[in-house]
C-alpha cells in the first residue's frame, strides 16, 4: 500500500503543488478506495479529514484541479475514431469485459474453479476453500498460474484443455450482447471499405468467431494464434495475443495460453516473439481503440512505451473507453474507513466532516491521475457513465 500511496502523493504534489500533509490524506485514500476490501487507514489521515485547514485545502485542491485538467473534447475523440475507421487504419484491441455477458467466469472466478480442482476435500469443500484463499491472501494471479500449470503438469493432464473446460462452462453464444452486436457490424465488410485494419484480442476464447460464424453473409476472417498462421488479403486478422481455446476444436501445441508467469516472461524477454511483433506493429502505425481492457497489464504497457518511442513525432493516437468513477461509491467507502476508525472520531468530529466534497475531490483526482497515466502512452480516454453506452458509441463511430 505504501508505493502506491507515494505513487499517488508524488503525482498529485508534482502537478498541483499542495501541502503535503492534505497530499497524504488524499493520496491514502486513493490508495483505499477499493469497494471490496477496507484495510485501516492511518489514524492521522482520519483526523485530518475534520480539520478545518484540511476542509480549505480541498476547496484550493479542488479549484487548483478544475483549472489545469482539462478533459478531450468526447465528440472531437469520436470524429477522429471514425476518420480512422473511414480510412481503414483502426484496430479494435479487446479484453475480457466483452466476454462477461455471455457467461464465461472473470479472472478471479477462473483461477478459484481451477484452484477448488488441485483440493483434495469434496466438491462444496473445496469451493468454499479456494473462494476463502483469494479473498483472504489475494495471491498474485501470475504467481497462481505458474503454481497451477505445474500442478497440472504434474498430473499428465492439460493445463489447456482445464482451463478450456472451466471458461465454456455455463457458457452461452445466443446471450444478449449489444457490445459483441456492434463489434461484428464492424467486422461485416471484409475486402470493402471501410473495414476494420484488424482485432488483437486479450481473451482465449472464440465468442467473436462464433457471432462471426452465425451471420447470415460470410465474413471472411483469420484467427491468428501462433507463428506461421496467417490471414490472406481479403480476410480480417483476428490476433490471440494470450492465445487461443476455441470451444469446441481439437487444440495443439499452438495453443498455449498466456496464463502464469512461465511463459509471461518468455513473452517479456523474447521481444521478437510473434505476439509482441503485432502489438508493437499494430500499436506504432496504426489508431487503436480499447474495449474491455484497462490497460494495466505490465507487457502491454511495455509494448506501448516502444511503440510511442518508435513512432516518434507522429500524432497517431489510440483510444480507450473508461467508466466514470461514481462520488456515492467513494463516499460509502469513507462512511466505512471512518466506522472502522470510530474511536478517533467524537460526534462534534464527525459534523466536521465534509465527505461530498472529498469524495467529489477524490473522484476528479483519480480520473486526473488515470487520464494522464493513458496519455503518457498517447491513448486518449473516451469516460462513460456505465459500459452500456459504449454500443450506442460504436454504432456512431460505424456510420458517422
Amino acid at each position: 500500500m505504501a508505493d502506491t500511496n507515494n505513487d499517488h502523493k508524488n503525482y498529485l504534489h508534482n502537478l498541483y503543488k499542495i501541502d503535503d500533509s492534505i497530499l497524504k490524506s488524499i493520496g491514502e485514500l486513493l490508495s483505499n478506495s477499493n469497494l471490496s476490501f477496507y484495510p485501516q487507514i492511518d489514524p492521522a489521515v482520519i483526523a485530518s479529514l475534520a480539520n478545518p485547514k484540511f476542509n480549505l485545502g480541498l476547496e484550493h485542491f479542488s479549484d487548483t484541479l478544475e483549472k489545469r485538467f482539462s478533459r478531450a473534447n468526447q465528440g472531437s475523440l469520436l470524429d477522429s475514431i471514425h476518420e480512422a475507421y473511414r480510412k481503414e487504419n483502426l484496430v479494435l484491441v479487446l479484453g475480457a469485459g466483452i466476454s462477461m455477458s455471455f457467461g464465461l467466469p472473470n479472472w478471479e472466478t477462473l483461477l478459484q474453479k481451477l484452484m477448488m480442482k488441485t483440493l483434495d476435500k469434496d466438491k462444496e469443500v473445496s469451493n468454499v476453500l479456494s473462494r476463502l484463499f483469494s479473498k483472504i491472501f489475494t495471491p498474485s494471479s501470475l504467481i497462481a498460474g505458474r503454481y497451477l500449470q505445474k500442478y497440472y503438469e504434474n498430473q499428465n493432464k492439460s493445463f489447456e484443455e482445464e482451463v478450456r473446460k472451466i471458461l465454456y462452462d455455463g457458457f452461452s453464444i445466443s446471450a444478449k450482447s449489444p457490445l459483441m452486436d456492434e463489434i461484428v457490424k464492424l467486422c461485416a465488410s471484409p475486402g470493402k471499405s471501410p473495414n476494420l485494419n484488424s482485432i488483437i484480442t486479450y481473451n482465449f476464447d472464440n465468442i467473436l468467431e462464433q457471432r462471426l460464424d452465425k451471420l447470415t453473409i460470410d465474413i471472411p476472417y483469420k484467427s491468428i494464434y501462433g507463428v506461421g498462421i496467417n490471414a490472406e488479403n481479403s480476410s480480417l486478422p483476428i490476433y490471440h495475443v494470450h492465445g487461443y481455446l476455441p470451444q469446441k476444436e481439437k487444440l495443439n501445441g499452438l495453443n498455449q495460453i498466456t496464463f502464469g508467469e512461465y511463459v509471461y516472461h518468455k513473452q517479456y524477454v523474447d521481444i521478437y516473439s510473434w505476439n509482441n511483433i503485432v502489438q508493437i506493429n499494430k500499436f506504432r502505425d496504426y489508431n487503436c481503440l480499447f474495449v474491455g481492457t484497462s490497460l494495466t497489464d505490465p507487457n502491454t504497457r511495455r509494448l506501448l512505451d516502444i511503440a510511442n518511442q518508435q513512432k516518434g513525432d507522429s500524432e497517431r493516437y489510440h483510444y480507450i473507453f473508461k467508466t466514470k468513477y461514481k462520488e456515492a461509491n467513494i463516499k460509502s467507502t469513507l462512511n466505512i474507513l471512518l466506522n472502522q476508525n470510530s474511536d478517533l472520531l467524537d460526534e462534534k468530529t464527525k459534523a466536521n466532516l465534509s465527505l461530498d466534497e472529498t469524495a467529489k475531490t477524490l473522484v476528479k483526482t483519480i480520473e486526473s491521475f488515470e487520464e494522464n497515466d493513458m496519455s503518457s502512452f498517447g491513448v486518449k480516454t473516451i469516460w462513460v457513465s456505465d459500459y452500456s453506452e459504449i454500443p450506442q458509441i460504436l454504432k456512431e463511430i460505424r456510420k458517422a
